[in-house]
C-alpha cells in the first residue's frame, strides 16, 4: 500500500509541475479565461498551440525574405574592384636630396659651394590595361623651370599594343607616343641606382630617356625562372636576352623639335649562359640621326651617331658594368668642331654594386667615368678629359625604398677647371 501511495503521489506531483510549466507558457489573457471558467485549460492550451505554429510560420516566412533581400543586394553590387578600377596601377618614384659641395663657376680657377635639398626626381606613373592586349600609360616628371619654380611635366605618354608571342621571341610589343629609348630604362634596370644621378650617357649629355615616337621590342625566347626576376632582375627578363628598335623625333622628351629628320635608335642584349651564368649579359646600342637643330641653308645638320657596347652581370649579392662608348655629336646639335661638323666623342664607364648580408638590405657602390669630348683635339674649349669618380653606401629598408650616401670627385684635366666634388644624402620612395 505504501509503494502505491508513493506512486500516486509522485504522478501527481508530475502533473502539476506539467500543469505549472504549461500554464507558465499560456498566454497572460488565456490564464485569466482559464482561472474564470470562461473556457477548460484544454481548449487554452489548444489555442495557445495554434498560435505559437502560426508565430513561428511568420518568423521563418520572415526571416525567409530578408535572406532572399540580402541575396539580390548583393547579386546586384560589383564583386571585388569596381570595373573601372580594374587594370589600373599606379606608382610613384622619388629622389629627395641633401647636397653640399663645390662645382666650377665658368671663371678659370673658381669654384662655388652650394648647401641645399633637392628634388631630384618626382615621377607619377598610371598604366592601365585596358584590354589583355593594350594599355594606356602616362607618367608625369616634376622639374624645375628657369624661374626656379617645381612644376609637372610629361615624360611617358603612350599606348602599348602586346600579346605572347611565340618560343623565339615572347612577349613582343609596340609601343607609340611619347615612350622610352631602347638604352636608358634598360640601362638603368640593371645599375638599380639612379637615385645617385644619371647614367654615363645621359651624364654627359649624349642623350635623354625619352621620345616621341614608336618602340618595337620583345625577349629572345621565354622568361628567366621566377626566382631570379624575383631576386635578382625582373626587368627585360628574356631567358636569351631582348631587343629593341624605335624610330623618334629626336628632340627627346623636354626639347622642342627643331628640324624633321627623324633617328634610328636600336639595342640588342645577348645572355648566352641562361643556365650556367643566367646573370651574364651582352649589349650593343646605336643611334643614327641628326642633332636637334634648325635647318640653316647652305649648310647640313650635324650627325648624331652612338656606338656603346656594355658588359653586364648580376645576381642576388652583385651587379656589375663595364661600358665603352663612341660616336658623333649628341642628341642638342652642341657638339661640334669649329667648322660647324659633328664632333667625335667617346668614353667608358665601370659601375659596380655588392649586397649582404643574407637579406641584402645593405649595398657598396662604386662607379667610375671616363668621358673624352673632343678625342681629336682641334679645339682647346673642349679639350677637357673629365673623369668622375664616385663611392657610396645604401641601406635598403622596405622593397625599393631606400636610402644613399655617397661621395663624388669629377676632375678635369683642362688646367682652368678645378676638380668639383661632393656629398649627397638621398632618400629614393617607390611604389
Amino acid at each position: 500500500m505504501r509503494v502505491v501511495a508513493a506512486g500516486l503521489a509522485a504522478l501527481a506531483l508530475t502533473g502539476l509541475s506539467v500543469y505549472a510549466q504549461s500554464a507558465e507558457q499560456l498566454d497572460p489573457l488565456l490564464k485569466i479565461l482559464v482561472e474564470n471558467k470562461v473556457i477548460t485549460e484544454q481548449q487554452a492550451e489548444a489555442v495557445q498551440a495554434q498560435y505559437d505554429q502560426q508565430k513561428a510560420q511568420k518568423k521563418a516566412q520572415s526571416q525567409q525574405e530578408i535572406q532572399q533581400t540580402v541575396r539580390e543586394t548583393v547579386k546586384s553590387q560589383p564583386s571585388g574592384v569596381p570595373s573601372a578600377l580594374k587594370g589600373l596601377h599606379v606608382g610613384g618614384t622619388f629622389y629627395l636630396s641633401y647636397q653640399n659641395g663645390n662645382q666650377y663657376s665658368g671663371t678659370p680657377g673658381e669654384t662655388t659651394s652650394y648647401n641645399r635639398f633637392a628634388l631630384k626626381r618626382g615621377y607619377l606613373d598610371v598604366t592601365d590595361d585596358i584590354t589583355p592586349w593594350f594599355t594606356g600609360r602616362i607618367t608625369t616628371d616634376v622639374y624645375q623651370n628657369s624661374a626656379q619654380d617645381w612644376q609637372p611635366r610629361i615624360k611617358y605618354l603612350y599606348g602599348s599594343f602586346h600579346w605572347n608571342g611565340n618560343s623565339a621571341l615572347s612577349q613582343p610589343y609596340v609601343n607609340f607616343g611619347q615612350v622610352v629609348i631602347p638604352w636608358l630604362d634598360w640601362d638603368e634596370a640593371v645599375n638599380g641606382y639612379r637615385l645617385q644621378d644619371e647614367m654615363f650617357l645621359e651624364r654627359n649629355g649624349i642623350l635623354n630617356s625619352a621620345d616621341d615616337g614608336v618602340l618595337v621590342g620583345s625577349n629572345f625566347g621565354g622568361l628567366m625562372p621566377e626566382n631570379y626576376r624575383k631576386n635578382v632582375d625582373g626587368a627585360y627578363a628574356g631567358r636569351y636576352g631582348s631587343w629593341q628598335f624605335g624610330v623618334y623625333n629626336g628632340n627627346g622628351y623636354h626639347a622642342a623639335e627643331k628640324n624633321q629628320n627623324k633617328v634610328l635608335e636600336a639595342r640588342i642584349s645577348l645572355r648566352p649562359f641562361p643556365v650556367a651564368v643566367p646573370g651574364l649579359q651582352f649589349t650593343v646600342f646605336g643611334v643614327n640621326g641628326k642633332g636637334n637643330v634648325a635647318k640653316v641653308a647652305g649648310k647640313n645638320l650635324p650627325d648624331w651617331t652612338v656606338f656603346d657596347g656594355m658588359i653586364s652581370y648580376e645576381n642576388h649579392y652583385f651587379t656589375g658594368q663595364a661600358e665603352y662608348f663612341s660616336g658623333k655629336g649628341n642628341q642638342a646639335g652642341s657638339a661640334l668642331n669649329p667648322d660647324g661638323s659633328a664632333r667625335k666623342q667617346k668614353g667608358y664607364s665601370f659601375f659596380a654594386n655588392v649586397r649582404f648580408p643574407e637579406d641584402t638590405k645593405w649595398g657598396v657602390i662604386g662607379r667610375y667615368d671616363h668621358f673624352d669630348p673632343n678625342p681629336d683635339g682641334g679645339s682647346t674649349l673642349v679639350d677637357d678629359v673629365q673623369k668622375t669618380s664616385i663611392f657610396g653606401v645604401s641601406y635598403r629598408f622596405v622593397g625599393q625604398n631606400m636610402a644613399l650616401l655617397d661621395y663624388q670627385v669629377k676632375q678635369h684635366t683642362a688646367p682652368n677647371i678645378p676638380n668639383e666634388k661632393r656629398v649627397q644624402l638621398t632618400l629614393q620612395v617607390k611604389f
